[in-house]
């Protein structure tokens, strides 16, 4: 197996190839601009390449075989985990304006299929990625070998939820495990909707962008979105809240990908004045630094990120705060809609990855201080976005983002010549970097930059390589501006 720590996969001929280098990778090498943007467009020379990609946004090849033998062939439907998923994302394709032509057990157990016309693929597709209940590369591989996607309490189960209870400081019964981090947040916004059906939900600073299409596109499509999330944003979230009742506020610490942290204090603050649920997401806080929980009356996680630390294994994670007035209410909303989707077999990954997730990174903070530190030294680079020390002292994770001088001159070549690993995903023992505005907004470029965030930007996912070695990459990169 190919160490990406010293060959990172990032030169024009490795298009398509997996990282890290396993069947069940959760992401692809896109190694020059110019592929991202054909990969936005959906160049067949481009697609057709990809040997892996990010689970909810492309179907592993192992998931395509399974439902072109359910559906006889391809664009033709989705297979989910359960009859209670597959209801779901029939529901969300009706509500969309399309047509279900049925619903199919697969090999006789709870996985069930979604069929649709191939009109209506690009519906249930979004319901694929933006809840993220996955059919997972693992479980499609025992599907096609004729056994079962097996889900059950075993001995990793057990400790991959005490670990997770346990960076959250709260207990084993308060923590939940999902199939990708979406999932979580869609089950928590389900919860929400149990309680307060109508009341519109509030996204708070610029989100990863399933997280506000939730909001925007699963009914009852009541939000309100303050982008910017600063202390301007604050102000108009008070007047607002005079005018009208809210359910629930989601924010991210830190936010992606700009990496600001919202006022957590002044958002319990107003969460307790007015009733509302104060949801965050904590992914890039990198499990063990800033831990949000005393703040919030639920904390959403994708352990797929740096939990896992391999890229090779989705899953979600979801920690309630049992001291908050409306926890008990909350948590019989989310057992309402729980249900145990992430199958043992990535189950067992997740377990054996997350062993080290403390010493792992505590050396990606550190190496990401430091880069941060000669990035924003550096005369190509015009920004450099990285969270805010925190007062504690504790580490400020592996992600940030740049933006380069006269970026439409210099960014695709500085890009090119950057021997990292690119492509999406982050979190990863190996040092990513994609042109995330790019892969995450390219239909609405204008919309993100009025809000500010660049069409140029680069975000970085810093790994755990020797410092020394990461940053005479990077020098190298920028040296040619």
């Amino acid at each position: 197996m190919r160490n990406l720590l010293l060959e990172p996969r990032w030169q024009a001929g490795e298009l398509g190839a997996p990282m890290p280098d396993s069947l069940h990778a959760a992401s692809a090498c896109l190694p020059l601009w110019d592929h991202n943007i054909r990969y936005e467009e959906g160049d067949p020379e481009v697609v057709d390449r990809l040997r892996a990609a990010y689970p909810r946004f492309c179907l592993h090849p192992l998931v395509r075989q399974l439902c072109q033998r359910v559906f006889g062939g391809s664009g033709s439907g989705l297979i989910f985990p359960t009859a209670r998923c597959a209801e779901r994302a029939a529901q969300h394709v009706r509500d969309r304006g399309g047509v279900v032509t049925g619903l199919k057990s697969v090999a006789g157990g709870p996985a069930t299929g979604v069929q649709v016309s191939s009109d209506d693929f690009g519906r249930l597709k979004e319901y694929w990625q933006h809840a993220g209940e996955i059919v997972s590369s693992r479980a499609a591989e025992s599907l096609l070998g004729g056994g079962a996607a097996a889900v059950s309490e075993t001995a990793a189960r057990q400790a991959v939820r005490r670990r997770f209870a346990e960076f959250g400081g709260c207990s084993e019964g308060d923590a939940w495990l999902f199939p990708s981090g979406m999932a979580a947040i869609a089950c928590i916004w389900r919860a929400i909707r149990r309680l307060e059906p109508q009341r519109p939900s509030v996204q708070f600073g610029f989100p990863y962008v399933d997280t506000l299409k939730i909001q925007q596109r699963f009914r009852p499509q009541a939000w309100r979105f303050l982008p910017r999330g600063d202390a301007a944003d604050l102000q108009q979230l008070a007047q607002m809240l005079q005018r009208e009742p809210i359910s629930a506020l989601f924010c991210e610490t830190p936010t992606n990908p700009l990496l600001t942290m919202p006022d957590l204090a002044e958002l319990r603050r107003l969460a307790d004045t007015y009733g509302f649920l104060l949801i965050v997401d904590d992914t890039l806080a990198a499990v063990i630094n800033d831990n949000p929980l005393p703040w919030a009356d639920a904390v959403a996680t994708s352990l797929t990120k740096y939990f896992s630390g391999q890229g090779d294994v989705l899953a979600g994670g979801l920690r309630l705060n049992m001291q908050r007035p409306a926890a008990e209410r909350l948590q019989q909303a989310v057992a309402e809609e729980f249900e145990e989707l992430l199958c043992d077999a990535d189950v067992e990954v997740l377990e054996r990855n997350s062993r080290d997730v403390r010493e792992r990174v505590q050396v990606i903070n550190a190496n990401a201080a430091e880069l941060a530190v000669r990035l924003s030294q550096h005369s190509a680079v015009q920004q450099v976005y990285y969270p805010p020390a925190l007062a504690s002292g504790a580490g400020r994770g592996g992600l940030m983002s740049i933006v380069l001088k006269s970026p439409a001159r210099t960014t695709a070549a500085v890009f090119d010549r950057l021997r990292v690993c690119k492509g999406p995903n982050l979190g990863t023992s190996f040092t990513l970097c994609c042109p995330y505005t790019i892969l995450a907004h390219y239909t609405e470029l204008d919309e993100v930059e009025a809000v500010g965030v660049s069409r140029w930007l680069l975000r970085i996912s810093v790994g755990t390589e020797p410092l020394e070695d990461l940053w005479e990459r990077f020098a190298e990169a920028l040296g040619g501006v």
